[in-house]
């Protein structure tokens, strides 16, 4: 997989539009109906999203929190057998074309041999391109065009904005079962005050990620990923109300197993909500839940075996 910055010329390819936040479940019905397209044209398949989200340059105000970094969609997409992820930089310039001088941009770009879109993208000035305008270009320059349907589970269409509802009030495993995959959230462990060794439970502080959704503050049962080994985890996401810090920090400390990870890069994925984020009277009350905490994230992990 390789990621191609406003590429100027590619090989003839099948071709998969769409922003793709998220590479959940109604993104994976695109990429399926992509690689089967790539199998009958024995054609690679690449995906053509736009960095940063259309909403960031158009109406920043009204930018959502990203469900995933661009290389996050990478290796997701990965699994789904596209080779190439080219990135336009989305700028107000990118948004004013005319429909179809994006087209012409795009096949003069790709040399796309079969084209595919969701039910819902649009695309050109003022959202006036969609999949009717596609299915018509391609009509008239021999590209098959191929519009996925919405994908609909519990009745309700699947989309990025459902799932980050979804993340936002701690609800997990639905988030989960939306996307198709766990939510991750990757970053540099940073030095902290130590506050949790002090307690007997040791924390790695997680930079951030930028611009990424966080779930809803409180404690959950986690996957930690270092140096491609994997350990159980308790994971605090939230303020510290009781020993407040003023930043939002996301603090994993691995169930049996010591680990020196300062300087070093891990992935957490998400698997379970155990509890909001409380006020507790003081440092024993806390340290008395978070013990509870532990081993609750122990007795989760022990009914996976």
């Amino acid at each position: 997989m390789k990621i191609l910055r406003d590429p100027a010329n590619t090989s003839p390819c099948v071709l998969v539009l769409g922003t793709f936040d998220g590479v959940h479940r109604g993104h994976q019905a695109l990429l399926m109906a992509g690689n089967d397209l790539a199998e009958k044209y024995h054609l690679p398949l690449n995906v053509c999203t736009f960095e940063p989200h259309p909403l960031q340059v158009l109406r920043p105000e009204a930018a959502p929190p990203l469900l995933t970094t661009l290389p996050e969609r990478a290796a997701l997409m990965a699994g789904f057998g596209v080779e190439n992820l080219c990135v336009t930089t989305f700028t107000k310039q990118v948004a004013a074309q005319e429909p179809e001088a994006y087209l012409q941009d795009l096949f003069e770009r790709y040399h796309p041999k079969a084209l595919v879109c969701g039910f819902n993208h649009t695309f050109g000035a003022y959202g006036r391109g969609n999949g009717e305008t596609i299915r018509q270009w391609c009509a008239a320059h021999d590209c098959e065009a191929v519009i996925v349907p919405n994908v609909v589970l519990d009745g309700a269409t699947v989309s990025s904005t459902r799932i980050r509802g979804l993340l936002e009030a701690g609800q997990i495993t639905e988030a989960t079962r939306l996307m198709g995959h766990w939510y991750t959230m990757s970053g540099r462990v940073m030095d902290g005050k130590h506050i949790g060794r002090t307690m007997g439970y040791p924390t790695a502080n997680m930079e951030p990620p930028k611009g990424k959704v966080f779930p809803a503050y409180g404690v959950y049962a986690c996957y930690l990923t270092a140096e491609e080994k994997i350990y159980p985890a308790v994971v605090n996401v939230g303020r510290h109300p009781t020993l407040p810090e003023g930043n939002i920090t996301v603090e994993a400390h691995v169930l049996d197993a010591c680990l020196m990870l300062y300087g070093k890069k891990i992935r957490l994925d998400f698997l379970r909500f155990q509890r909001p984020e409380h006020l507790f009277s003081g440092v024993e009350e806390l340290k008395t839940q978070i013990t509870r905490d532990a081993a609750d994230a122990k007795a989760y992990f022990a009914s996976l075996r």
